[in-house]
């Protein structure tokens, strides 16, 4: 029987893929015009008083650049997905790209203020092994295997390796503040630590429900439209790239602020 034109509209309206769309799209808009109004701010406000720390914004602007292509990469794939299956395919494999991109734009930002009273050698050498890991992980995205059901927690796991290799910078910035709690306090103040963890544990959580299953997989057919694992995935993947852009934006001020480095760096080896 042949569907009438409300039909065909309601269709539109009840895709599988909308929410996943819509979610992502609005993301890269959102992370877009923050990035060009950052940029605009930064740029306009240089004073003798507050000069531009071109490192400082060269770090942020990476995060944000590198979750409009992740969030565009997405919203691309799950409009195409369903047109052919070669164009599936390649859309899958640049939504994989995408991810591991976001990753390593949080990884180098991270780096770079956790480092920030260390050497620039120090930094370089740690940028270098957060995108030689980023590169395998790609490469690893690549093959057709990679992109079946079967290997669904292949990929967490995958991801989950790339998410704790980015703690390396981190960690030895707590050695080089002496360790313990005022470790903890001081890569806090020069990183934005708790929105770093903030962004793992939802991450952590979004990758885990989707891996999981949940929640279609108790009340199969429920979710097919709205509220299936791979919705809350990308509501959660959004929600912690928020996250660390509150903590890269802040921290990104205190160093800007007079006498930042002298105050941030006080004990650092």
């Amino acid at each position: 029987m042949e569907m009438d034109d409300g039909g065909k509209k309601m269709q539109l309206l009840t895709w599988k893929d909308t929410s996943n769309i819509w979610s992502h799209l609005i993301g890269a808009l959102q992370f877009l015009l923050g990035l060009l109004r950052f940029l605009h701010f930064h740029f306009s406000a240089v004073t003798s008083d507050r000069p531009l720390n071109l490192p400082d914004v060269a770090a942020v602007s990476v995060y944000y650049l590198c979750v409009v292509v992740c969030f565009a990469l997405s919203t691309a794939f799950h409009t195409l997905s369903d047109h052919s299956a070669p164009l599936h395919r390649f859309g899958n494999q640049l939504d994989h790209i995408g991810i591991v991109l976001v990753m390593w734009g949080t990884g180098v930002s991270g780096t770079h203020f956790a480092l920030r009273c260390a050497p620039a050698s120090l930094r370089i050498l740690y940028f270098s092994a957060v995108t030689a890991t980023a590169a395998g992980c790609a490469v690893f995205t690549l093959q057709p295997r990679f992109r079946t059901p079967s290997f669904r927690t292949a990929r967490f796991l995958m991801y989950c390796f790339l998410g704790a290799s980015l703690f390396a910078p981190v960690v030895h910035a707590w050695r080089g503040f002496g360790g313990g709690e005022d470790g903890l306090a001081a890569v806090s103040a020069v990183m934005g630590l708790r929105s770093f963890l903030g962004l793992a544990l939802v991450n952590f959580a979004g990758a885990a429900v989707y891996a999981a299953r949940v929640p279609e997989r108790w009340f199969p057919g429920t979710f097919d439209l709205l509220g299936q694992s791979h919705n809350w995935m990308h509501v959660l993947v959004f929600t912690g790239a928020l996250i660390r852009l509150s903590g890269l934006l802040e921290v990104c001020d205190g160093w800007a602020a007079e006498g930042g480095l002298a105050v941030y760096c006080q004990g650092a080896n």
